[in-house]
């Protein structure tokens, strides 16, 4: 799959491109990639989407990476990387859409009905067609796709998230939420020392935070799932307040330090809680764990 820069690079084959954030790639985002690859197949031409190197807005519900991944695992054939600078933000829409063009040889445009672009977000649909008709470029303006009574959106992912509602965060995602990061040596004998050796990871303050407590989660490690507990937040039996992921994966002996995993979030536990003796929170564990098992 390709990274191709915004105003930087060139992607060379016909294309039928998603416009949009995709920040949480929820079902709304893949009804709209289901007609682009549609599209692209009856053109023979690539999916391109576009998508956003930071943040837009307030947290991300995936980093750049993690969104990078999803597309792979979607079929996405390039991604039009952009940076929401000053610069980008007054980009006239007409200077959006003639700059994306210098990009990639678009033969078809996928968005939703939502969709707006350029300085203060002028541009909309009615301009997109007006602009893809003189262009002689196909546009499909997708209605939007309901979920539970609303409209499919990061907002309503952000909330679940508050919530640390995993099951309806699946739901509306298409895929289990996960985080993608790599494993700190920082603190590695705290759960050890408990007989629960923990893989810690450090999310960035890009990423929009998850309820804190404990989970039960899942990772793909040397080629095989396995289930684990995690606490993400402060660690305050040993009196860290730090917000860490720290998850313990179930019969696992390998070293993960140093390694990049993607860490799948299952369902919400419990609480995080202050217990009386290191002994305490090993009994808890144990317990948790009997719960995933």
């Amino acid at each position: 799959m390709q990274i191709v820069r915004y105003g930087k690079d060139n992607f060379s084959s016909p294309c039928v491109l998603l416009l949009g954030y995709f920040d949480g790639m929820h079902v709304g985002h893949r009804a709209l990639l289901a007609k682009a690859k549609e599209e692209a197949r009856s053109r023979g031409a690539e999916v391109g989407i576009m998508t956003f190197t930071h943040a837009k807005k307030g947290g991300q519900i995936y980093l750049f990476e993690e969104r990078l991944r999803l597309f792979r695992e979607l079929g996405v054939g390039f991604v039009l990387a952009a940076e929401f600078d000053e610069k980008f933000k007054n980009t006239s829409p007409q200077d959006f859409l003639q700059t994306v063009c210098a990009c990639a040889p678009v033969r078809a445009f996928v968005c939703g009905k939502d969709f707006t672009f350029g300085k203060d977000a002028k541009g909309d649909a009615a301009l997109l067609k007006s602009f893809s008709k003189a262009n002689n470029i196909d546009v499909f303006v997708e209605e939007l796709v309901g979920f539970g009574g609303e409209k499919a959106a990061a907002t309503l992912a952000k909330h679940y998230l508050d919530e640390g509602d995993m099951l309806s965060l699946q739901k509306l995602l298409g895929g289990k939420y996960f985080v993608l990061g790599v494993v700190s040596t920082e603190g590695r004998h705290v759960g050890r020392k408990i007989g629960f050796p923990t893989a810690n990871i450090h999310l960035s303050a890009e990423k929009y935070p998850l309820r804190r407590g404990v989970y039960a989660v899942s990772a793909l490690l040397d080629g095989k799932e396995r289930r684990g507990i995690a606490n993400y937040g402060a660690r305050p039996t040993f009196g860290d307040g730090r917000v860490v992921l720290e998850v313990y994966f179930d019969g696992y002996e390998g070293d993960l330090y140093g390694r990049e995993i993607a860490v799948y979030f299952d369902s919400f536990l419990r609480e995080i809680q202050k217990f009386e003796s290191a002994e305490a929170l090993s009994a808890q564990l144990t317990k948790d764990l009997e719960k995933i098992r």
